[in-house]
């Protein structure tokens, strides 16, 4: 059984929150050494990684979540996101999205490279030991022999800086998906709040690429004092995030549950943070494994995305420019952003097949 354990990358472990790991005493006693090894890393190439829990369609309405989260619901509606960043924060890491299905429904149709996402699958939408193998694997490969260094949790001296990313990262995802559910209800979309896999996938790339800056990384690192010269958080970082929390607030405010969470109880969910858990017989540890190689025995809720032709792709690009041809906020570069979309669906395009000639407006029909 050892030699299986072994040979799978399996560990027996629990973790409650990104914290859950961090031994104080520890992480004081060892703080010079980090420093020392710190040292003989540029800023660029020292890296953290971290896992979290995420109740992808949390609505922020106590007696909404606790049915929605009950039980084994719990799994269908947890994702785990690995987030990684460099310390100047000049590289953020791709998201390693893991789920509970293999293939969901969702997907089909969808050009999943195109997504600068990794997706992976077990039954407990689990960090396991065997992906966080090949996660490290696909890094070292991606650094292409440049050495760096990486932290990673459940080091006894594993610093909060990561935290700090985590709690930015979802307060971006949570203030996109609940920006959906407004404008889903303005526009008459029927229960917006029921998005999948793929939907949550798509919030939580922009909220990773487009909404956490190199600033906030920076701040996040800082204020750990790993290096002996850094300073506190500055005061503009520290506004900057109690405006993005006054954003999520209003955002909820605005939804008008009866029995609404503030910002900080959707930040700070029970249970959402377990990304591991613990295998105690060794039936279920064969069974854990062995069940990441079936094909899905139950489907998922989700359902395919609807196929897009080209024409109306070009005619939602039509409307779309027009509207922001009227629209007061509209900078260049998000016309030429749009321009630029509407040139690459036209460039699969084979005009010889359907070209008019000139002289064919002249021609009289036969």
């Amino acid at each position: 059984m050892q030699v299986f354990k072994s040979s799978h990358g399996i560990k027996q472990y629990r973790r409650f929150g990104e914290s859950g790991s961090v031994n104080m005493e520890a992480m004081e006693s060892n703080l010079q050494s980090i420093r020392e090894k710190l040292d003989q890393f540029a800023k660029k190439d020292v890296f953290n990684m971290d896992e979290t829990g995420l109740f992808f369609r949390l609505q922020p309405d106590h007696s909404l979540a606790t049915k929605q989260l009950e039980g084994k619901k719990q799994d269908k509606e947890r994702l785990t996101v690995v987030i990684c960043c460099n310390e100047d924060g000049s590289e953020k890491i791709p998201l390693w999205i893991i789920g509970k299905y293999l293939k969901p429904r969702c997907f089909k149709n969808v050009n999943l490279g195109s997504m600068d996402c990794e997706y992976r699958a077990n039954k407990r939408a689990w960090m396991t030991g065997i992906l966080f193998q090949e996660y490290v694997q696909q890094l070292d490969a991606k650094m292409d022999g440049r050495k760096i260094l990486l932290i990673v949790d459940n080091c006894p001296a594993h610093p909060k800086n990561v935290e700090g990313i985590i709690r930015a990262f979802k307060m971006h995802y949570r203030r996109r998906f609940y920006r959906n559910l407004l404008e889903g209800y303005e526009i008459g979309i029927s229960n917006p709040e029921k998005i999948n896999v793929l939907d949550a996938m798509n919030l939580a790339i922009s909220a990773w690429k487009m909404d956490i800056n190199s600033s906030t990384i920076v701040n996040c690192f800082k204020h750990c004092k790993l290096r002996l010269l850094d300073d506190e958080s500055s005061e503009n970082q520290e506004q900057l995030n109690n405006d993005s929390l006054q954003q999520l607030q209003n955002l909820i405010n605005g939804l008008k549950y009866r029995n609404a969470m503030n910002a900080e109880d959707v930040l700070n969910y029970p249970g959402e943070n377990d990304t591991s858990f613990e295998l105690s017989t060794d039936e279920q540890i064969i069974e854990s494994v062995m069940e990441t190689h079936k094909e899905d025995e139950v489907e998922d809720d989700s359902v395919e995305l609807e196929q897009v032709s080209r024409k109306d792709a070009l005619k939602a690009t039509i409307t779309l420019h027009h509207f922001l041809l009227q629209y007061e906020k509209t900078t260049p570069d998000i016309l030429n952003a749009v321009r630029r979309i509407r040139d690459e669906i036209q460039g699969d395009i084979d005009f010889k097949k359907k070209q008019t000639t000139l002289d064919s407006y002249f021609q009289k029909p036969v």
